[in-house]
């Protein structure tokens, strides 16, 4: 399989694994897009079923396939990112779907307006029939409401991911600035991703549902059982710590302005750490390393103290003693 020669407008970019009885399907929605200027780069992470013999019989010349003999040796997507030519990077899954017109109104969409540094679109929930599926993990988890980058910003810090990722349209450019996935990332890379690609741009969320996210049991990574559920709190918490880097932190004012009025780097991360002690387990292991972070550095540690007191410091040696870092957390969350 080859590409054409010059440079599509948009790269798909598609990480496989074990999907043998879905990803033809996944395949020819992407192939069968009404805005068909695009290239479609496979990577398939070392199955043990058929899923890239599958690819593979497809024939098109806007596929690339490429095959990992060893799984997760490599990051998937972002191997299929250096081989990405477009102005436009695309992101499905090889269970996932699109509608038709999806890609034709998310390209309109970034090329009309060039402060959007991504494009999303609502989803459908779909069983492994392809049907409708109700009653699941993902029922209300993804939102179509439309937020200011620093109103997102927020909402990613107080309450977390409710974007799809296979919805998504980003900028090439953008996303090579930023450095693609965080590789040490499973199953929130893409909240990581958005947090970073909010400090770049604007948002458009296109409230037609044309992804189709498919959940099958006890098979989505991100399903909540309590493997993926202390995995997903392990990371979060890891994600967080995005707040404390640049540009985030100069952004401070802008998002969290309401909360805090913290001038220097040491102050600010001392109020988010105090921020996030409200969100449970998540919260308490983010602060816990953003206070110890300003512990060892004398400098942001002089300035957290004389803004905050030293009263922040007996309260972080306390928790210490008294929390159990990773639990459970039970309650409800809104996007």
């Amino acid at each position: 399989m080859h590409f054409f020669s010059r440079r599509p407008a948009v790269s798909v970019v598609m990480a496989a694994y074990n999907h043998q009885s879905f990803v033809a399907t996944a395949v020819s929605t992407v192939l069968d897009q009404t805005f068909g200027d695009l290239e479609l780069i496979v990577v398939d992470d070392g199955s043990s079923d058929g899923t890239p013999d599958v690819v593979a019989s497809i024939k098109d010349s806007r596929i690339k396939l490429i095959r990992l003999p060893v799984n997760r040796a490599v990051h998937p997507r972002n191997l299929a990112l250096t081989h990405a030519r477009g102005r436009y990077i695309a992101f499905q899954n090889s269970d996932d779907e699109w509608q038709p017109t999806k890609l034709a109104l998310q390209v309109r969409e970034m090329e009309s307006d060039s402060t959007l540094s991504a494009c999303f679109t609502a989803g459908e929930l779909i069983d492994e029939a392809g049907q409708p599926a109700t009653g699941t993990w993902a029922d209300g988890l993804f939102t179509t409401r439309e937020r200011s980058p620093t109103r997102w910003l927020r909402h990613f810090f107080d309450i977390g991911n409710c974007l799809l990722l296979p919805s998504a349209v980003v900028r090439r450019t953008q996303l090579a600035a930023i450095g693609g996935f965080r590789a040490s990332l499973v199953q929130l890379g893409d909240f990581d991703l958005w947090i970073r690609l909010a400090a770049l741009g604007r948002f458009r969320l296109l409230p037609d549902a044309l992804t189709r996210m498919r959940i099958v049991a006890n098979a989505n990574l991100s399903a909540p059982n309590p493997r993926a559920m202390r995995r997903s709190q392990l990371e979060h918490a890891i994600v967080l710590e995005r707040y404390l880097e640049q540009p985030l932190l100069d952004m401070f004012d802008n998002v969290f302005g309401d909360i805090s009025k913290a001038s220097s780097a040491g102050a600010r991360k001392v109020a988010l750490a105090q921020r996030a002690l409200v969100q449970g387990s998540v919260g308490v292991s983010f602060a816990d390393r953003a206070i110890a972070g300003v512990l060892d550095n004398p400098l942001e540690r002089a300035d957290a103290v004389a803004e905050h007191g030293n009263g922040f410091i007996h309260e972080f040696l306390a928790r210490r003693g008294g929390w159990a870092f990773v639990q459970q957390d039970a309650g409800d969350r809104e996007c």
